[in-house]
């Protein structure tokens, strides 16, 4: 049966009934009037399947102009024609909507986070990159869509860290990762910040500044007249052990051996993943010794405002980068000092390796290491002790090359 088109003067005048009814404009198309005034727009069809009956609701009137609802209507004929149900069109349109939205950069960094921790990171690599979600990512692309970040949009944003070209590097380096993990997923076709890093000059990372064994004596009187006991004795430790300014910071009671005068860290807190002994000089127990009697906690070098964490690296930074010798010293580069200082002095090169807990890129042999050069370690170690003991006292006594062979042959 032929229906004839509605006008769009009727479908203003049409007024409620006592009943719902509907006005016909057809090909499926019908203006719906509640008894109550309202009125919406409805297309009838067969499901192209089943053959059922279904109604799809367009919208109101006059949200929807009676032109616009013919469009709409003509829109899902032509889906109808495809054989694609206009209703579970919409549902999966909806759907896909609604996942879209909640793809924020937030919730998406999140998911890849929790993948990263089923890998076998260490839990401080954890740690730094929660750091950076939090303290950076987050705040600035937090709300962000993960579909529709753009270069430019990213790239104005990391331009307050150009000051900064270690952090912009690992910023650049992790939203990597995140949008390669969304590739991966299926959640993005490609990775659009793939060259985010050309559109920077950042330079290579330079070494830390390693203080010149000379003006160990001058440091050490500086750093001792600082009025933080665990700060001082935090850094003196680490010097003494040479081990990394983490490892250091955050050393703990459970991994001290009074008895045999050890320092065992798990392989948890060490950047190469394996367990690393510490032979102790006597200086280094000194050390302890002190800081057992203003025990806390674990933790044997404390924060003076949260007792039971350990000493911030940012404080000890703080006062690296305001002192005297801001641009000279590093707390990482003691390392290289002991490095440098250790082979003048003829030490075995290896036995030195082994002490900085550096890879030779043969886990086996590292291993090896490790058990063989104990007891060399043990002399190496307690001659840093007497070393720094001395130039406590403004002397810097040097052998020449002879001192390593002379202590290890005896």
């Amino acid at each position: 049966m032929s229906v004839k088109p509605l006008t769009a003067s009727e479908v203003k005048s049409a007024k409620a009934r006592s009943k719902d009814y509907s006005m016909y404009d057809g090909f499926g198309l019908l203006l719906y009037v509640s008894k109550a005034g309202g009125k919406s727009w409805r297309f009838r069809y067969a499901h192209p399947v089943t053959g059922k009956r279904q109604t799809y609701t367009i919208g109101r009137y006059p949200d929807f102009s009676l032109v616009e609802a013919r469009e709409e209507r003509d829109r899902l004929r032509r889906l109808l024609a495809r054989d694609i149900d206009p209703i579970s069109f919409r549902a999966e349109r909806r759907q896909e909507a609604k996942s879209r939205h909640q793809q924020t950069f937030s919730v998406i960094a999140q998911g890849w986070l929790d993948f990263k921790k089923k890998s076998e990171i260490r839990p401080s690599t954890v740690a730094t990159i929660e750091h950076l979600l939090r303290a950076h990512l987050i705040p600035s692309f937090g709300e962000m869509n993960i579909n529709t970040m753009t270069a430019p949009q990213v790239i104005a944003v990391l331009q307050k860290f150009t000051d900064r070209p270690a952090t912009l590097a690992k910023l650049i380096s992790k939203i990597n990762e995140i949008m390669n993990y969304c590739v991966n997923g299926g959640i993005i076709k490609n990775n659009p910040l793939i060259n985010l890093k050309k559109a920077f000059s950042i330079k290579k990372d330079t070494p830390l500044a390693a203080l010149p064994v000379e003006k160990l004596p001058c440091f050490i009187k500086w750093w001792e007249s600082l009025e933080n006991i665990s700060m001082r004795y935090s850094l003196m430790f680490q010097i003494l052990t040479m081990v990394r300014p983490r490892e250091a910071r955050e050393a703990r009671w459970s991994e001290m051996d009074f008895e045999n005068k050890l320092w065992v860290i798990p392989p948890e807190r060490m950047k190469t993943g394996r367990e690393h002994i510490v032979p102790l000089s006597s200086q280094a127990m000194d050390i302890l010794n002190v800081m057992s009697e203003m025990r806390y906690g674990d933790f044997i070098f404390y924060s003076d405002k949260y007792p039971k964490k350990a000493i911030s690296r940012a404080l000890r930074h703080k006062y690296f980068m305001n002192g005297p010798y801001s641009g000279q010293a590093t707390a990482h580069g003691f390392r290289s000092m002991w490095s440098t200082l250790l082979n003048e002095e003829g030490f075995n090169p290896d036995v030195i390796e082994a002490a900085l807990a550096h890879k030779s890129g043969d886990a086996i042999r590292d291993i090896y290491n490790r058990s063989k050069y104990l007891e060399q370690r043990k002399i190496m170690m307690q001659w840093v002790g007497d070393f720094y003991e001395d130039a406590r006292k403004g002397i810097i006594r040097r052998s020449n090359g002879r001192q390593g062979l002379k202590l290890v042959n005896e």
